[in-house]
């Protein structure tokens, strides 16, 4: 299981889950166009980003302030104010943007007065649609946003996370490109849960 010191590139990670799968090609870029880069560009994001969203992985995990799109009236909704779709879908009181580089929101709580916050209290919230885009309904004013960032670049990935994610690319690679025998690619699947297992405990 050992990895080369330096992996910079998507090609870089590809070629190391090529070798674990016996694969003896190796790539020079996803968008190459040989077999093995046609099939890694089809499973390359989605496996990183699903790997991302079903762990614990520190490294991903960013604050930001909410993007507020909507809110309710302020003292509610009156027979001279009804609720209409100028505002956030009942019983919500806010509504934020959804970030282009969400994968997963973890929480939504209000700004900090005290830092550091020795009592954080959990705040509901629920993800939706509005119209043509994503959306988060909370009943926070001046929200903070807790939530994993997509990461793309494999410089800023840590070891553990690009074990996984190198083992969970050999998994799904090795059934349409090699003929992998049922022990070796139960090994692989074994390794990947594992590793989202240790992370899911913290």
């Amino acid at each position: 299981r050992l990895m080369p010191a330096s992996l910079n590139s998507p090609a870089d990670i590809l070629n190391v889950a090529l070798a674990q799968i016996g694969y003896k090609d190796r790539i020079a870029s996803l968008f190459e166009g040989s077999k093995a880069a046609k099939n890694a560009l089809d499973l390359y994001a989605q496996t990183r980003d699903e790997l991302l969203r079903l762990g614990e992985w520190p490294f991903a995990q960013r604050d930001v302030a909410g993007t507020l799109i909507k809110s309710a009236p302020v003292g509610g909704y009156l027979p001279t104010t009804p609720w209409d779709s100028t505002y956030p879908p009942l019983p919500w009181l806010f509504e934020y943007g959804y970030g282009s580089d969400f994968i997963k929101v973890r929480a939504v709580k209000p700004a900090p007065i005290l830092i550091p916050n020795f009592s954080p209290q959990p705040h509901l919230f629920a993800i939706a649609n509005d119209g043509n885009q994503r959306v988060i309904l909370s009943n926070v004013a001046n929200a903070v946003i807790t939530y994993v960032g997509q990461v793309t670049n494999p410089t800023d990935m840590p070891p553990d996370f690009l074990e996984a994610f190198i083992a969970s690319l050999a998994r799904r690679l090795a059934p349409v490109l090699t003929t992998m025998d049922e022990a070796k690619m139960a090994a692989q699947v074994e390794q990947v849960e594992t590793a989202i297992a240790e992370r899911q405990q913290g």
